[in-house]
């Protein structure tokens, strides 16, 4: 018996059936297959009216071809994965992907609508294609990008990671934590969770780049570029930039804040550090190149800003810093008034290190409030040389502190009051070290009768150590000028001074007189202040007396080259009896009947009249080689001779003389060299009196060289003319006096020269020199050769005439020409042969006036009769 089925059986087998196909039927033109855990759908054609999987772990892929999904996609909780590779791609709805690990891959295609990712540690990769929105919600989310274009992008709470190399996030890139670029393109930035990254090598930001509140670091390099501001709100912030360029501002809030401007970048607004103890670093950067910005605001707060390796100009535009250093071959051009501090802490300090350099046309540093003191610490180089002016300044307005540091400044070496670059210190103190130099803008040196040329001044209370300042002075014309602390003028005491005199204070009263300023450390010793003591209480006198001048180191080498010319040439000249021996000896007549040779040399020193008082400890040598042209006899037993000689002579000596204050000081060297030209005419009577007839040009080169090395070429050329006479008459069978006289004028002209501090000219009187002696001569015989002893006493006189050498055409220094000395010689003449006499003699002498002279000759000499 056949049981009847039941209709629920078939309702259920129906039911069944439908369900098992329903899935497929859904999807439309997209095909499904089941997954690990979830199902696959696949989608190359045709339109689908959506797609929906809300359990397990789905995938939804369109490998190729054009499917067009009409409706959203909607998957639930898990981990699923979306992906596009397909140009002709289009989703006109939007993409949910639920919570979960989801991936999602835009390759190519088109998403019409937005593009969510939900809580859960999401990834999206984006190479090409489009779509609105992206939502990755919360959890740590990663965004790759190298193409496509998407609009905007949120990544939600959660620390989340962007790493973008290309591509459009047009809009905002929005609530990422860490974000790389190396390239493409976002409308704006706005990180506003977490401890934020955003580091920026490539690509373009249209807008700002925005974090939010806690320690977040931005990093602009290379070719990024952002378009609007970099804006960091409250937090202790890093901003860096390396290269790339910023429209905008860089803004950073409130927190201890770094940033750091390193070896590129353009920065085109400003930059404004905020409130609290922040710190900028400049690094390798120069005005030409990098320093785009504005402003540099360090905002309220305790503030340091350093200049590493870094040229900058315009100090106005750096504000707020309280602590500003320069260091390693860093330099900052100030041209106008730099501002140390803020409204809350009033001043500041700037510090130079030994590397580095101020460089300043007419700066001021002043403290941000009135009535405090801004600090200077001058380790560097403070340089006012910039500019062919003697104008410039820097004033600060508080404390100047030297630790080992330079000034370098320019002046007019003139007399008192010329002008000046200068330091001016307002209320506070000098102190520490500083070691000044200065370099002469045409100054041709005057002395200085009063407080001098003014260089560092000391306004408003400042006062100054004297050890705030060196100085190893500095030369114009025919001074060197020092620094001295204070001047001679009340009021003056805290000021420093560059002088060429020690002045002389004048005593009202007959009482102790205060010694004026010593000079600053580093200064030759000068002598001690001239001071006029009354005699009488009751009845003062005031005698004038002159400022002690400060000459330098070559005005005695150059005011003793005239005489020094003049030792050369009269050693070559001599006597007729040095050049040629005796004029006994019967010789030859006709042409070219006689020929001589001598060598000659000598040493001694000899002082000398004049603006410094120069003494001259010498030596010289020379030779000569000269002929008879022609020579006659005449029957009265007369003898005339006329022939011509040349030679050469060198002198080395070294010279003191009035410098720097002291008499007799050390100051210098000299090495003159003569090549000679004369002709002479001789007559010799039977008794053998003598009339010698001299005419003789000399050049004269060599150079002169300072103690302190100082060196200046010497050139010259000498004309000298001798009249010569003797007369011997006999005293006994063997000896006999000779009375003599010789007459000598000669005229020395040397070019004029430029030794760096002043141009040189000089100028000599003829000098016209008289020689009267006698020589007492003796005639013998040994072993057959004739034999004539002699003595020789002369006394030579130079006349009135002076030398002198002028500085820059406006310093003379003059030298007299007016001397008397005692010499004393003895030689001999001995025919060794019939044709040949050989003779020389030795001699010695001192002065007989005021001027002292000690010196020592010999001369050796050779005649043959051809």
């Amino acid at each position: 018996m056949r049981t009847p089925t039941s209709p629920r059986l078939y309702l259920g087998i129906a039911t069944s059936a439908m369900l098992a196909t329903w899935p497929l039927l859904s999807q439309g033109a997209c095909t499904t297959s089941p997954g690990p855990s979830g199902q696959i759908f696949t989608c190359t054609s045709g339109t689908t009216p959506g797609i929906t999987a809300l359990t397990g772990d789905n995938q939804v892929l369109f490998p190729s071809g054009n499917a067009v999904i009409s409706g959203n996609i909607r998957l639930g909780p898990g981990g699923d994965l979306v992906q596009l590779d397909a140009t002709g791609t289009q989703v006109n709805a939007s993409v949910d992907m639920g919570d979960g690990a989801n991936i999602f891959r835009l390759n190519k295609g088109t998403i019409n609508g937005d593009v969510t990712q939900g809580a859960g540690a999401d990834v999206m990769q984006i190479s090409g294609g489009q779509a609105r929105a992206i939502f990755q919600g919360a959890g740590t989310d990663k965004l790759f990008m190298s193409g496509g274009i998407v609009e905007p992008v949120d990544q939600g709470d959660g620390s989340d990671e962007l790493n973008i190399s290309g591509g459009w996030i047009k809009g905002a890139f929005l609530s990422g934590d860490r974000a790389t670029m190396t390239g493409g393109r976002i409308g704006r930035v706005d990180m506003r969770l977490e401890k934020n990254l955003f580091d920026m090598s490539g690509g373009d930001v249209d807008g700002s780049v925005v974090t939010g509140f806690d320690k977040d670091t931005i990093l602009i390099s290379g070719t990024a570029h952002v378009g609007g501001n970099i804006s960091t709100s409250g937090g202790d912030d890093f901003i860096q930039v390396t290269g790339g360029e910023i429209m905008g501002q860089i803004l950073a809030g409130t927190g201890d804040d770094t940033f750091i401007w390193r070896d590129a970048g353009l920065i085109h607004g400003a930059i404004l550090l905020g409130a609290d103890n922040d710190t900028a670093l400049l690094q390798n950067l120069s005005e030409s190149t990098a320093l785009s910005t504005s402003q540099l605001d360090g905002g309220p707060g305790n503030d340091t800003l350093t200049l590493d390796n870094t040229q900058a100009n315009d100090p106005e535009r750096f504000s707020n810093w309280e602590t500003v250093r320069l260091d390693n071959n860093s330099s900052l051009k100030l041209g106008g008034t730099f501002v140390l501090g803020d409204s809350g802490t009033g001043t500041g300090t700037m510090t130079v290190d030994g590397s580095s350099t101020l460089l300043v046309d007419t700066g001021v540093i002043s403290p941000f409030t009135s009535g405090q003191l801004a600090t200077l610490n001058n380790g560097g180089l403070i340089d006012m040389t910039g500019n062919p002016t003697a104008t410039h300044s820097l004033t600060v307005n508080g404390n100047y502190n030297g630790t080992g540091g330079r000034l370098a400044l320019s002046s007019v070496l003139d007399g008192d009051g010329s002008p000046s670059d200068k330091l001016v210190v307002s209320q506070g103190t000098l102190s520490g070290t500083t070691s000044l130099s200065v370099t002469n803008l045409g100054g041709k040196g005057a002395a200085t009768l009063q407080d001098g040329i003014l260089v560092v001044q000391a306004i408003n209370g400042a006062t100054g150590a004297g050890t705030a300042f060196t100085s190893s002075g500095v030369s114009a014309g025919a001074f060197n000028y020092y620094l001295f602390k204070g001047g001679v003028t009340p009021g003056t005491e805290q000021n420093y001074y560059l002088r060429n005199t020690v002045p002389v204070t004048q005593p009202p009263d007959p009482v102790i007189v205060t010694p004026l300023p010593e000079p600053v450390p580093g200064t030759p010793p000068l002598p001690p202040n001239p001071v006029v003591t009354p005699i009488d209480p009751a009845a003062p006198i005031n005698p004038i007396v002159k400022p002690i001048p400060l000459y330098r180191e070559e005005v005695p080498v150059y005011s003793v080259l005239y005489p020094a010319v003049q030792q050369m040439v009269q050693g070559m000249l001599g006597t007729y009896h040095e050049r040629q021996g005796d004029q006994a000896q019967p010789r030859q007549t006709g042409v070219f009947p006689t020929g001589w040779a001598r060598v000659y040399g000598g040493n001694g020193r000899q002082g000398f009249t004049g603006t410094v008082n120069p003494t001259l400890n010498s030596s010289r040598s020379g030779y000569q080689l000269g002929t008879d042209l022609y020579a006659h006899a005449h029957d009265t037993g007369q003898t005339q001779r006329a022939g011509l000689f040349v030679g050469q002579g060198r002198l080395q000596g070294s010279i003191k003389g009035f410098n720097d204050g002291f008499e007799d000081n050390n100051a210098g060297d000299v090495t003159l060299r003569n090549k000679s030209l004369g002709v002479y005419w001789t007559l010799i009577g039977a008794n053998r009196a003598y009339l010698d007839l001299v005419l003789m040009k000399s050049w004269i080169d060599g150079h002169s060289e300072s103690d302190r090395g100082i060196k200046m070429k010497v050139k010259g050329r000498d004309v000298t003319a001798s009249a010569e006479v003797g007369w011997p008459f006999s005293i006994s069978p063997h000896w006999e006096l000779e009375p003599q006289g010789q007459f000598i004028v000669g005229h020395s002209s040397l070019d004029s020269q430029n030794d760096g501090p002043s141009a040189i000219t000089f100028h000599s009187d003829t000098n016209v020199t008289t020689r009267l002696g006698a020589r007492l001569r003796g005639d013998y015989q040994v072993r057959g050769m004739p034999l004539q002893p002699y003595v020789r006493a002369n006394v030579w006189h130079t006349g009135d005439g002076k030398s002198t050498v002028r500085y820059n055409g406006v310093t003379d220094i003059n030298i007299q020409q007016k001397s008397t000395t005692m010499e004393l010689k003895v030689g001999a003449t001995l025919k060794v042969a019939q044709d040949v006499s050989v003779y020389g003699e030795l001699g010695y002498t001192s002065n007989l006036d005021s001027n002292a002279v000690n010196g020592r000759s010999g001369t050796v000499g050779v005649q043959v009769d051809f």
